[in-house]
């Protein structure tokens, strides 16, 4: 072996240039082979592995938070499933002279139960030996409850449905909300509706960050919400075989996850980092083929030509040794030239590849604070990263839409200044990662950047929001969190959007949502009922003047998507569709554009207002007109009538009393008796039970109760005085 290691050395040594220059090809072609390999294993195993678990922890995290809300939905109704107010209404009768009061009550409690839970969730309970469904809005009966269900939903439900499931718990799924039932002992029921839009809120906040679809579906996976519109051949495609599915030119890999009540499904997309680590390698394989094919070319002229050239060599170095010897150098040159713009290529495809991991790893570690990034990654980001701040970006146009003039010029800035990270979101932020010293000199830039920059549309805005500075790569989420809060706790200034923010404790936690008063409440609608369009302008301008100018943007945001759910009400009662208001109806979800969204909305009543100025039959007379045609319905109440014109009962209560000067249920009262005296005189000998029945009362005692605080006697009393 020693002997046959010698002859190769000596054999070696003694060749020629050109024969070394192929060996050394040999070596580098077996050593380039090798890594691609290597680089083609990786991206097929490690990076397909890095993303799916990514996506799976994503998946395991946003169940665990479904999860905290829907306990806090359970926890409600369970509380009031063991209070002593549910067990008192559910067994005293309703003649009872404690059972309204303790109703009043029961309501108050309800209405303040459902303003803290998530979702917007809404709790009723329902009595069957009262035949009562109580709201927080009012009481109605079943059949009332399932008809105004069937109203909200547009559909037929279903009756007796709800009641004939024999677990204690249920779920149901509507066209537009889910109803969640829990059973009461010894009998009842307690209903929760929950409206898909809040949950497709939810869940689209969940995955901002990662450009993924989720979809929310009961135990059967019977899709209840998705972030997305899907179609039903999709859902059962991913039901039935969980493979691999193309939605609107893009594949989807589904990753399913049954827990409690619901089946999550997550629809992930080859990513950018997974296309960009495809097209590096394909653009690796290219060079290699390349460079493979020169040396092969190369190798085999020179093997077929190597003795005839050797010998013109021979013979032309007797005449021109000097030029012989150059030409031998320069063929080593371009040797080398070659190997060294494939080095440089080696060196850009892995710095491209560590700034995939990077983003990787950030997204990951935003997505899960209990990720664990890897030794080498984590050092490479704390090499660039040793102090930073994270910027939230917030970027539309005059029509609330998302554009993108002011986010690549900032981003090309931020790379400029030092080592910065782009993680672009869901549709309405982009977020930056950016290595910062002095919070003062990132203020400077990000200002100076906005500023040199004039954008195409004058009435666009752009918030940048910046966190405080951070030094620890695992507080990247608490950075994160910094920089949506710069936006939402500051004051906007209506008249100038472009602005940045930094970061600041306030202390103390600033109420998110702020409503208008009762009365404020009834005054805007009362205008916009009436068909006072110059009042509207003038409760705006004064709200602007008065409210909003102290609010925060969150505050603010919150105020309009009140308003907004408001007019939507009154806009349902008057029978008016989105789309004879607006062309595009704003989009609360994913606009942030104040004046904007100010200037729909009052757009909005305007807009019913002018509508409402039309109309024949004023609206006390409609009202009045429907309590003469429907008294006898032993039903009829405030609460009904109310949700018969798309009004509040507080409001109604409130007009009624002003335009006729009576109460509401005095004025009912007084229809109903009227209608038992030309009974009386029509039919002398009905017993009263009967006339009591055919006026709307299900109880002789109240009847006559009624009879006599209207007409002064008893209905027996005026019998008699009619016979005499």
């Amino acid at each position: 072996m020693n002997g046959l290691f010698r002859s190769v050395a000596t054999r070696f040594h003694g060749s020629s240039v050109l024969f070394k220059l192929l060996i050394v090809n040999l070596i580098f072609i077996v050593l380039l082979s090798g890594l691609l390999a290597f680089n083609y294993s990786y991206l097929k195993s490690n990076v397909k592995n890095q993303v799916l678990q990514t996506n799976e922890e994503f998946l395991n995290q946003l169940s665990r938070n479904m999860a905290e809300e829907w306990q806090a939905i359970r926890d409600a109704v369970y509380n009031f499933s063991v209070s002593v107010d549910t067990k008192f209404l559910s067994i005293n009768p309703k003649q009872s002279r404690s059972y309204y009061p303790e109703l009043l009550a029961y309501k108050k409690k309800l209405t303040e139960t459902n303003l803290g839970l998530p979702f917007r969730a809404q709790i009723s309970a329902y009595f069957p030996k009262q035949d009562l469904v109580v709201s927080s809005d009012g009481t109605r009966s079943l059949r009332v409850f399932y008809d105004s269900l069937g109203k909200k939903n547009k559909e037929e439900i279903c009756r007796g449905c709800l009641l004939q499931s024999e677990e204690m718990e249920h779920l149901f799924n509507f066209n537009q909300m889910i109803l969640y039932t829990y059973r009461l002992f010894p009998e009842g029921y307690i209903f929760v509706q929950i409206d898909k839009e809040q949950l497709a809120a939810f869940l689209s906040n969940e995955t901002k960050l990662l450009d993924n679809i989720i979809v929310l579906g009961d135990k059967t996976n019977h899709p209840i919400v998705s972030t997305t519109a899907l179609d039903s051949s999709v859902m059962d495609h991913v039901r039935s075989l969980p493979n691999a599915v193309a939605i609107e030119g893009k594949k989807y890999s589904p990753i399913v996850k049954n827990a409690n009540f619901f089946t999550y499904t997550v629809l992930f997309p080859e990513s950018q980092m997974q296309e960009k680590l495809k097209t590096t390698n394909w653009y690796t394989f290219g060079l290699f083929a390349v460079f493979l094919a020169a040396n092969m070319a190369f190798l085999l002229v020179n093997w077929s030509m190597f003795r005839p050239l050797r010998h013109l060599a021979r013979t032309f170095n007797q005449w021109t040794t000097p030029l012989a010897t150059n030409n031998e150098f320069a063929i080593i040159s371009d040797r080398f030239k070659v190997l060294n713009s494939a080095t440089a290529s080696m060196q850009l495809e892995i710095t491209e590849q560590s700034e995939i991991m990077e983003h990787n790893a950030l997204l990951r570690l935003i997505a899960d604070k209990n990720y664990a990034m890897k030794p080498s990654v984590k050092q490479m980001l704390q090499g660039k990263f040793d102090s930073y701040v994270v910027l939230s970006f917030i970027e539309e146009n005059n029509e609330g839409k998302s554009s993108q003039e002011y986010a690549p010029i900032l981003e090309a800035a931020l790379n400029l200044a030092g080592p910065c990270i782009g993680l672009h979101g869901y549709n309405d932020k982009t977020i930056f990662i950016a290595s910062c010293v002095d919070l003062g000199e990132m203020e400077t830039l990000v200002v100076r950047t906005l500023s040199d920059m004039s954008p195409s549309n004058d009435s666009g805005f752009a918030l940048c929001g910046i966190s405080s500075l951070h030094t620890r790569l695992e507080d990247v989420r608490t950075a994160l969190r910094e920089s949506m809060e710069a936006i939402f706790k500051h004051v906007p200034d209506l008249d100038g959007m472009t602005r940045v923010v930094l970061y600041q404790d306030w202390g103390g936690e600033r109420a998110s949502v702020i409503h208008l008063s009762i009365d404020k409440e009834q005054e805007l609608v009362n205008y916009a009922l009436k068909g006072n369009s110059d009042a509207i302008n003038q409760f705006f301008d004064k709200t602007m003047e008065k409210t909003f100018n102290q609010l925060t943007f969150e505050q603010f945001l919150n105020m309009m998507r009140y308003l907004h759910d408001l007019l939507l009400v009154i806009m349902n009662s008057k029978k008016i569709g989105a789309n004879e208001v607006w062309e595009s109806p704003p989009d609360f979800s994913r606009t942030f554009h104040l004046p904007y969204l100010f200037k729909q909305v009052r757009t909005g009543y305007l807009f019913v207002a002018k509508r409402s100025a039309l109309a024949d039959t004023p609206l006390m007379d409609q009202i009045k007109q429907y309590i003469d045609n429907h008294y006898a319905n032993p039903d009829l109440s405030l609460t009904l009538i109310a949700d018969r014109f798309g009004i509040t009962h507080v409001y109604l209560s409130t007009y009624f009393k002003k335009h006729s000067g009576h109460n509401f249920n005095y004025y009912m009262h007084l229809i109903r008796i009227q209608a038992a005296h030309r009974l009386i005189e029509s039919h002398p000998n009905l017993a009263m039970k009967e006339i009591a029945e055919r006026v709307g009362y299900s109880n002789a005692g109240t009847f006559i109760r009624h009879f006599k605080k209207v007409s002064g006697t008893t209905p027996t009393q005026h019998v008699k005085l009619l016979q005499e």
